[in-house]
């Protein structure tokens, strides 16, 4: 079982305003729920205790959104719970989404094929990092950090964060170990509803959505390459204005019936046969 545990981080106790407010939805959504807040020296000193044979690995990452990356797979495996990013407002209590469940990944962005050859990536299901939760010591976390030392290792550039540590990583070990550990993934509506232009938060559209990401970017200042380019996908040779008209225009299917979005809302579990699905 997941336990009643929420974990963020930022890099120091002072939390811009917004930030408190989005922090504040969470505990108010859960008051049987322990909150745990570390800023980035309560994090090392997490990393130091429970797992010490990682510590020069999470020391020499180039940057700190890598080291954040790195934090937030240890907590989990450490102590179970949930973990979600300080820009992670919550609609709704998680219970009824983790009962049952050892460990829950949500979608990001979903392509077709098509799209998914189009825009070069390796998946058609994008997983968020920004949200995620797992009993005590789950395996997959082991996976996940024999991937991201093989690729500071020279697998990638290190200065590519979403290869490395972030989203690009995440998805690639969950497809791979899905099956094998019953890796629970959620469609879309219900942690990261599309938000250009935001996804109505009204009844009945809203009855599976849990939580929103808004996506405040803080890491991308200078932390790497790739700030973009997991959500927004990168086309072959288009221009940036292009590509991102394109995504934009996609964006707003999703907001249009019978997309796939409004159909979870209201067939949450049913398999979706439309063309983004698989």
């Amino acid at each position: 079982m997941i336990p009643k545990i929420i974990h963020q981080t930022w890099k120091t106790s002072s939390l811009p305003e917004q930030f408190h407010t989005y922090r504040e939805t969470w505990i108010r959504h859960h008051p049987q729920w322990e909150y745990r807040f570390y800023d980035d020296a309560a994090c090392r000193t997490v990393v130091q205790n429970a797992f010490p044979d990682l510590l020069t690995l999470y020391d020499r990452c180039l940057f700190p959104i890598q080291r954040a990356d790195i934090f937030r797979y240890l907590v989990i495996a450490a102590e179970g719970g949930l973990y979600a990013d300080l820009d992670m407002e919550c609609y709704k209590n998680m219970e009824t989404l983790l009962d049952g469940k050892e460990c829950v990944f949500g979608e990001e962005i979903v392509l077709s094929p098509r799209e998914a050859r189009f825009f070069n990536r390796r998946h058609p299901q994008q997983i968020a990092n920004c949200i995620f939760a797992a009993k005590k010591n789950h395996p997959v976390f082991t996976k996940i950090m024999d991937e991201i030392a093989l690729r500071l290792d020279g697998r990638f550039p290190p200065d590519e964060v979403i290869e490395t540590t972030g989203p690009g990583m995440l998805s690639d070990v969950v497809h791979l170990y899905q099956r094998q550990y019953d890796l629970h993934i959620l469609p879309r509506i219900c942690w990261i509803p599309p938000t250009r232009p935001d996804y109505p938060n009204i009844f009945p559209f809203n009855l599976h959505m849990y939580a929103k990401h808004h996506f405040s970017g803080t890491w991308k200042d200078n932390n790497g390459k790739n700030g973009k380019a997991f959500v927004r996908p990168q086309g072959r040779g288009f221009p940036e204005r292009i590509k991102e008209t394109l995504f934009d225009i996609r964006e707003l299917y999703y907001k249009l019936p019978p997309s796939p979005v409004w159909r979870e809302d209201f067939f949450p579990g049913r398999k979706n046969p439309l063309r983004s699905r698989q």
